[in-house]
């Protein structure tokens, strides 16, 4: 399983330091799950959901292969 939160993010023309700002997940985090350091599905519920409501999608969408 691949996420799509840079695709998304980058697509939005938003930076990693906005994308935390907006949705509150640090931006360490951000990174983390962009370069997959930490696996999909290992990404807690709320921050999927803070990150859909920044990127304004839904949480299926950075979920999508």
């Amino acid at each position: 399983m691949t996420n799509k939160i840079k695709d998304i993010r980058e697509q939005k023309g938003l930076t990693r330091k906005e994308l935390a700002e907006q949705s509150g997940v640090h931006y360490k985090k951000v990174a983390d799950y962009e370069n997959q350091y930490v696996r999909t599905e290992n990404i807690t519920v709320g921050n999927l959901y803070k990150i859909a409501q920044a990127l304004e999608c839904k949480i299926d969408d950075l979920l999508a292969e």
